[in-house]
């Protein structure tokens, strides 16, 4: 059988990336890199998709994964897609620490799987709007000069730099929406012309702002296409994924309001000079309560009304055989956008609704990177806890356990929970719980020591990560992955108890040749704390199951 050619993914939760995953999966082996799991970004399993969760800005998980990839064949190409943006123009250090820093460590990783070609994610939002008149092109300096900006020229000269080792393509991206939208600042557009608001009518300028905007189809299919002619281009270059031109608020108004209102409506233009005035005002009405929505306009948007974006795509289309194809021009497209707003208003605000919410840092992978850093103190601090307890205590009946097999539980009980806690999934914790629950019957302990021992896990990794300062911010998040994960396991354990006990006997389930012995449980626990390749299915069992199976 031939070998997929295989390629890293990284950003691959966000919307291009799992866009991406669906358009290669079936031609390609894809390692996807994302802080978020799996099924937290909701990418369904796929025999040709490993997933590998942790942060770019992290060097020592990217060795993990570097590590994973080697093991694993290896990979031909890299999609550096990861990126943090937000639309408040405030400096925020993830520009530094992920866009930056983030892009280093990527190419460092990409050296050390020996790929083909390395495909950089920037984008023509970076390049100052031109001058009436002119063009970007694919040899336009993306020199506006705002941190996202910034960030991205730093990326751009770290990949020229590194074409000197491995070949490198940039793609600048226009734009990139779908079908249900999933570009923030179009679809507030879209949800206030097409609302009742009292705003509907009213465009900034002359309404002569414009961008370019591509389908996220085209875009895939770009993409594909430098995978596939990697022979063809050259060491270095750069192309511009986007259409000629660009599209206007004055466009865009008049095509949507008459496709959802079945009339042409005429917007009602605000001088530039009122858009100042009008944005302090909007910010009163939500100070004083008098409306419940934060303002999505930015003062720094006002500089670039009626100002252009206009691109010249020439050169990419030249060499690589590309366009955009005329049914997914934004124009056109609209009319597809609309209909999914009209037939599907929930999904179509949840789906843009979570475009707009940029995470520079997520809450779990820095508890877990803590845990993992804190391990050996926090297991030895629980481990004196149980073992020096009152001899007539709760945990008495862990004491006639060979402390061997003690220690490698409690180290088991503490990989799950890191696998929990990495995953956003406590599934993973539950269906585990549930084999070390049965064990736990046969030997004839309570449910109370079990329910015990995991609030004394609890409250010693809750004080123990509490001390320090880098996750102060985060209590909540971290009662909310420790606390309440544990707090879900002790219910799920007296519900297995409750069953046990009514269904089955002690001597019966001891017998079973089901019953995980302490190594082969901790093996398991362990590859659920790194990386795992594991369909959902395969682990969602029920207490039910569970029971008539050792019947």
């Amino acid at each position: 059988m031939n070998k997929l050619p295989s390629i890293v993914i990284t950003g691959a939760s966000g919307f291009v990336g799992s866009n991406m995953i669906e358009f290669l999966k079936e031609e390609y082996l894809i390692f996807a890199i994302a802080r978020r799991s799996r099924k937290e970004a909701n990418i369904p399993y796929h025999p040709n998709l490993h997933w590998l969760q942790c942060d770019i800005s992290n060097q020592s998980a990217l060795n993990e994964a570097s590590d994973y990839v080697n093991k694993n064949g290896g990979a031909d190409f890299i999609l550096h897609l990861a990126a943090f943006y937000d639309f408040t123009y405030k400096d925020n250090p993830a520009y530094q620490s992920v866009n930056i820093d983030g892009t280093k460590n990527i190419l460092g990783f990409a050296e050390k799987v020996n790929i083909k070609r390395f495909i950089f994610a920037s984008s023509l939002a970076a390049c100052e709007f031109p001058e009436s008149g002119k063009v970007i092109t694919e040899k336009t300096s993306p020199d506006a000069q705002y941190q996202y900006a910034i960030s991205k020229k730093k990326g751009e000269e770290f990949v020229k730099e590194y074409s000197a080792k491995f070949h490198c393509s940039i793609v600048r991206f226009a734009a990139v929406y779908s079908d249900w939208c999933e570009f923030a600042p179009l679809y507030k557009f879209l949800s206030t012309w097409l609302s009742r608001k009292i705003e509907l009518r009213i465009i900034g300028g002359r309404g002569e702002s414009a961008i370019p905007y591509i389908h996220i189809r085209d875009l895939c299919e770009l993409i594909k296409i430098i995978i596939l002619k990697t022979n063809e281009l050259p060491v270095f270059d750069i192309y511009n994924a986007s259409p000629n031109g660009s599209t206007s608020h004055k466009e865009l108004f008049g095509i949507s309001t008459r496709y959802y209102y079945g009339e042409v409506i005429k917007p009602i233009n605000l001088p530039k000079f009122l858009a100042y005035p009008a944005l302090i005002a909007r910010r009163l009405l939500k100070i004083f309560k008098l409306t419940c929505e934060n303002p999505f306009e930015q003062f720094w948007m006002v500089k670039y009304i009626d100002k252009k974006l206009d691109v010249d795509s020439s050169y990419t289309t030249s060499k690589l055989d590309w366009q955009t194809k005329p049914r997914y021009h934004i124009n056109r497209r609209l009319l597809f956008l609309l209909e999914k707003m009209k037939s599907h208003p929930d999904e179509w605000r949840v789906k843009n609704e979570a475009a707009l919410k940029r995470i520079a840092h997520r809450a779990n992978l820095m508890i877990y990177e803590k845990m993992i850093e804190q391990k050996d103190a926090i297991l030895a601090n629980i481990v004196e806890i149980i073992l020096t307890e009152n001899p007539k205590g709760v945990f008495s009946k862990y004491k006639n356990m060979p402390i061997n097999d003690f220690q490698c539980y409690m180290s088991a009980l503490y990989h799950l929970l890191l696998a929990t806690v990495r995953s956003s999934d406590r599934s993973l914790l539950l269906k585990y719980i549930d084999e070390i629950a049965i064990k736990r019957f046969a030997e004839g302990f309570e449910p109370e020591i079990l329910c015990s021992t995991l609030k004394t896990f609890s409250s010693v990794i809750i004080k123990h990560l509490s001390a320090y300062k880098e996750l102060s911010s985060i209590k909540q998040e971290l009662y909310d992955n420790i606390g309440l994960t544990f707090q879900i396991a002790q219910d799920e354990i007296e519900d297995l108890y409750d069953s046990l006990i009514k269904k089955i006997s002690i001597e019966k389930i001891a017998k079973s040749s089901l019953l995980p012995d302490c190594k082969e449980l901790q093996k398991m626990i362990r590859q659920l704390s790194a990386f795992y390749q594991v369909s959902p299915e395969e682990f969602n069992i029920s207490n039910e199951e569970l029971i008539d199976t050792l019947k």
